[in-house]
Protein backbone atom coordinates (compact mmCIF):
# COMPACT_ATOMS: atom_id res chain seq x y z
CA UNK A 1 0.00 0.00 0.00
CA UNK A 2 1.17 3.48 -1.25
CA UNK A 3 1.90 5.65 2.09
CA UNK A 4 -0.12 8.87 1.99
CA UNK A 5 1.29 11.98 3.85
CA UNK A 6 -1.28 14.36 5.11
CA UNK A 7 -1.01 17.99 4.70
CA UNK A 8 -0.76 19.29 8.35
CA UNK A 9 2.39 16.45 8.31
CA UNK A 10 3.50 18.11 5.29
CA UNK A 11 3.09 21.61 6.07
CA UNK A 12 5.10 21.33 9.64
CA UNK A 13 8.10 19.12 8.05
CA UNK A 14 8.26 22.22 5.29
CA UNK A 15 7.90 25.09 7.66
CA UNK A 16 11.04 23.02 9.83
CA UNK A 17 13.04 22.35 6.59
CA UNK A 18 12.78 26.34 5.84
CA UNK A 19 13.92 27.28 9.51
CA UNK A 20 16.67 25.21 9.49
CA UNK A 21 17.87 26.40 6.15
CA UNK A 22 17.47 30.10 7.40
CA UNK A 23 19.49 29.25 10.52
CA UNK A 24 21.93 27.83 8.45
CA UNK A 25 22.53 31.05 6.15
CA UNK A 26 23.17 33.31 9.32
CA UNK A 27 26.18 31.35 10.30
CA UNK A 28 29.13 33.20 9.50
CA UNK A 29 32.55 31.44 9.66
CA UNK A 30 35.16 32.88 12.27
CA UNK A 31 38.35 32.22 12.85
CA UNK A 32 40.44 32.12 16.53
CA UNK A 33 41.83 35.64 15.60
CA UNK A 34 38.40 37.01 15.55
CA UNK A 35 37.47 35.04 18.78
CA UNK A 36 40.58 36.24 20.36
CA UNK A 37 39.25 39.72 20.17
CA UNK A 38 36.56 38.66 22.16
CA UNK A 39 39.13 37.85 25.39
CA UNK A 40 38.35 39.97 28.43
CA UNK A 41 35.01 42.01 29.46
CA UNK A 42 33.38 39.16 27.22
CA UNK A 43 34.36 36.72 28.95
CA UNK A 44 35.54 34.63 26.50
CA UNK A 45 38.25 33.04 27.46
CA UNK A 46 38.01 29.65 28.91
CA UNK A 47 40.85 29.53 31.67
CA UNK A 48 43.48 32.07 31.43
CA UNK A 49 46.77 30.22 32.92
CA UNK A 50 49.29 31.35 30.67
CA UNK A 51 49.62 34.91 32.53
CA UNK A 52 49.70 35.92 36.39
CA UNK A 53 46.50 35.72 37.49
CA UNK A 54 45.36 36.79 41.11
CA UNK A 55 42.80 34.31 42.54
CA UNK A 56 39.51 36.28 44.82
CA UNK A 57 37.03 34.36 46.74
CA UNK A 58 33.68 35.89 47.26
CA UNK A 59 30.05 34.66 47.28
CA UNK A 60 27.60 35.01 44.05
CA UNK A 61 24.94 36.74 44.31
CA UNK A 62 23.35 36.15 40.79
CA UNK A 63 20.22 33.87 42.47
CA UNK A 64 20.04 33.02 46.23
CA UNK A 65 22.03 29.77 46.12
CA UNK A 66 25.44 31.72 47.80
CA UNK A 67 27.66 29.87 46.17
CA UNK A 68 31.29 30.34 46.72
CA UNK A 69 32.73 31.82 43.62
CA UNK A 70 36.52 31.91 42.23
CA UNK A 71 37.02 35.41 40.74
CA UNK A 72 40.12 35.35 38.29
CA UNK A 73 41.66 38.34 37.99
CA UNK A 74 44.52 39.97 35.44
CA UNK A 75 46.01 43.04 35.41
CA UNK A 76 43.11 44.42 37.45
CA UNK A 77 40.17 42.81 35.18
CA UNK A 78 37.85 40.25 36.30
CA UNK A 79 38.83 37.75 33.20
CA UNK A 80 36.97 34.16 34.78
CA UNK A 81 34.53 32.78 37.21
CA UNK A 82 34.80 29.62 38.46
CA UNK A 83 32.77 27.90 41.66
CA UNK A 84 35.54 27.80 44.88
CA UNK A 85 36.29 24.20 45.49
CA UNK A 86 36.35 25.35 49.68
CA UNK A 87 32.51 26.21 49.50
CA UNK A 88 30.51 23.25 50.43
CA UNK A 89 27.84 24.33 48.04
CA UNK A 90 30.53 23.97 44.91
CA UNK A 91 32.12 20.82 45.95
CA UNK A 92 31.92 17.74 48.11
CA UNK A 93 34.68 17.05 49.80
CA UNK A 94 35.77 15.65 53.62
CA UNK A 95 38.62 17.60 55.78
CA UNK A 96 41.31 15.34 56.36
CA UNK A 97 41.57 15.85 59.81
CA UNK A 98 39.57 17.58 62.57
CA UNK A 99 39.04 20.93 60.40
CA UNK A 100 39.09 22.06 57.18
CA UNK A 101 42.42 23.37 55.92
CA UNK A 102 43.46 24.31 52.31
CA UNK A 103 45.81 21.56 51.84
CA UNK A 104 42.77 19.20 51.28
CA UNK A 105 42.63 20.60 48.57
CA UNK A 106 44.38 21.12 45.04
CA UNK A 107 41.93 23.76 44.43
CA UNK A 108 44.31 26.56 43.50
CA UNK A 109 44.82 28.49 39.77
CA UNK A 110 46.23 25.54 38.36
CA UNK A 111 44.51 22.85 40.96
CA UNK A 112 43.01 19.93 39.96
CA UNK A 113 39.55 19.97 42.62
CA UNK A 114 37.41 22.45 40.83
CA UNK A 115 33.84 23.84 42.32
CA UNK A 116 31.11 24.47 40.05
CA UNK A 117 29.35 27.63 38.90
CA UNK A 118 26.06 27.26 37.37
CA UNK A 119 25.23 29.39 33.86
CA UNK A 120 23.45 31.78 35.76
CA UNK A 121 26.72 32.58 38.11
CA UNK A 122 29.23 32.64 34.84
CA UNK A 123 26.77 35.01 34.06
CA UNK A 124 27.92 37.40 36.75
CA UNK A 125 30.66 38.74 34.89
CA UNK A 126 28.73 40.18 31.88
CA UNK A 127 26.82 42.09 34.79
CA UNK A 128 30.00 43.42 36.17
CA UNK A 129 30.73 44.49 32.07
CA UNK A 130 27.47 45.00 30.86
CA UNK A 131 27.62 48.40 28.92
CA UNK A 132 23.72 48.65 29.37
CA UNK A 133 24.62 48.23 33.89
CA UNK A 134 23.70 51.63 35.68
CA UNK A 135 27.07 53.78 36.50
CA UNK A 136 25.67 56.78 38.13
CA UNK A 137 21.98 57.60 39.91
CA UNK A 138 19.12 59.00 37.65
CA UNK A 139 16.72 61.69 38.47
CA UNK A 140 13.48 61.98 36.49
CA UNK A 141 13.65 64.44 33.78
CA UNK A 142 9.91 64.26 32.33
CA UNK A 143 6.67 63.22 33.81
CA UNK A 144 6.17 60.15 34.89
CA UNK A 145 5.85 57.35 32.79
CA UNK A 146 7.51 59.14 29.98
CA UNK A 147 10.44 57.81 30.17
CA UNK A 148 13.16 60.27 30.20
CA UNK A 149 15.94 60.29 32.70
CA UNK A 150 18.97 62.42 33.06
CA UNK A 151 22.28 61.95 34.85
CA UNK A 152 23.09 63.60 37.92
CA UNK A 153 26.37 63.22 40.31
CA UNK A 154 26.13 60.97 43.27
CA UNK A 155 26.51 64.35 45.55
CA UNK A 156 23.37 65.43 44.11
CA UNK A 157 21.52 62.44 44.80
CA UNK A 158 22.22 62.04 48.49
CA UNK A 159 21.46 65.96 48.66
CA UNK A 160 18.01 66.07 47.34
CA UNK A 161 17.30 62.50 48.72
CA UNK A 162 18.08 63.82 52.37
CA UNK A 163 17.23 67.27 51.97
CA UNK A 164 14.07 67.65 49.43
CA UNK A 165 12.39 70.46 47.87
CA UNK A 166 11.00 71.62 44.52
CA UNK A 167 12.97 68.85 42.86
CA UNK A 168 11.32 68.66 39.59
CA UNK A 169 10.83 72.82 39.00
CA UNK A 170 11.94 72.14 35.58
CA UNK A 171 9.12 69.20 34.94
CA UNK A 172 6.02 70.77 33.13
CA UNK A 173 3.13 70.41 36.19
CA UNK A 174 5.34 70.01 38.95
CA UNK A 175 7.31 73.67 39.28
CA UNK A 176 5.94 73.83 42.56
CA UNK A 177 5.75 70.51 44.20
CA UNK A 178 7.65 69.65 47.18
CA UNK A 179 9.54 67.36 48.21
CA UNK A 180 10.05 65.90 51.59
CA UNK A 181 13.38 64.61 52.20
CA UNK A 182 14.57 62.02 54.16
CA UNK A 183 15.98 64.19 56.91
CA UNK A 184 12.48 66.27 57.20
CA UNK A 185 10.57 63.03 58.33
CA UNK A 186 13.26 60.95 59.96
CA UNK A 187 13.82 63.74 62.51
CA UNK A 188 9.92 64.23 62.95
CA UNK A 189 8.55 63.13 66.07
CA UNK A 190 5.10 64.46 65.97
CA UNK A 191 2.13 61.95 65.50
CA UNK A 192 0.92 60.61 62.40
CA UNK A 193 -3.00 62.25 62.53
CA UNK A 194 -5.59 62.21 60.09
CA UNK A 195 -3.74 65.19 57.52
CA UNK A 196 -1.10 62.46 56.85
CA UNK A 197 -3.58 59.47 56.87
CA UNK A 198 -6.89 58.65 55.47
CA UNK A 199 -6.80 55.25 57.21
CA UNK A 200 -6.72 56.43 60.58
CA UNK A 201 -9.93 54.25 61.36
CA UNK A 202 -7.63 51.13 60.38
CA UNK A 203 -4.84 52.63 63.41
CA UNK A 204 -3.56 50.81 66.36
CA UNK A 205 -5.17 52.08 69.61
CA UNK A 206 -1.50 53.79 70.06
CA UNK A 207 -1.91 55.33 66.58
CA UNK A 208 0.50 54.90 63.40
CA UNK A 209 3.23 55.91 65.51
CA UNK A 210 5.66 59.23 64.78
CA UNK A 211 5.91 60.67 61.19
CA UNK A 212 9.33 59.01 60.84
CA UNK A 213 7.12 55.61 60.46
CA UNK A 214 6.35 57.53 57.22
CA UNK A 215 9.73 55.75 55.84
CA UNK A 216 9.24 52.70 54.46
CA UNK A 217 11.78 50.04 52.67
CA UNK A 218 10.30 48.27 50.56
CA UNK A 219 12.56 45.96 48.38
CA UNK A 220 12.02 42.67 46.25
CA UNK A 221 15.04 40.39 47.44
CA UNK A 222 17.00 41.19 49.83
CA UNK A 223 20.76 40.15 48.92
CA UNK A 224 22.02 42.52 51.34
CA UNK A 225 19.94 41.45 54.63
CA UNK A 226 22.71 42.10 56.70
CA UNK A 227 23.46 45.45 55.86
CA UNK A 228 19.96 46.53 55.15
CA UNK A 229 18.34 46.14 59.00
CA UNK A 230 21.17 48.09 60.57
CA UNK A 231 20.56 50.74 57.80
CA UNK A 232 16.41 51.47 58.64
CA UNK A 233 15.85 49.96 62.51
CA UNK A 234 19.74 51.26 63.99
CA UNK A 235 19.94 54.58 61.63
CA UNK A 236 16.60 55.46 60.37
CA UNK A 237 14.82 54.08 63.84
CA UNK A 238 12.17 52.66 62.24
CA UNK A 239 10.25 49.27 62.03
CA UNK A 240 9.44 48.76 58.42
CA UNK A 241 11.10 46.42 56.08
CA UNK A 242 8.70 44.96 53.49
CA UNK A 243 10.06 41.66 52.03
CA UNK A 244 9.97 40.52 48.67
Amino acid sequence: MEAKMKRRTFLKLSTAAIAAGVTVSNFKDADAAEWKKEIGKKGSQPDPVDEEVKLIRSVCLMCHGGCGLQAKVAKGELVKLDGNPYHPNNYDYEAKGDIVVESDLDGGHTGKDRGTLCPKGNAGIYSLYSPFRLQHPLKRAGARGSGKWKVISWKQAITEICGGGKLFKDVKGEENRNIEGLKSILNNENPIGPEDSAYMDEAPPGGWGPKRNQFVWAHGRNEQSPLTPRFVSDSAGVPHMLNH
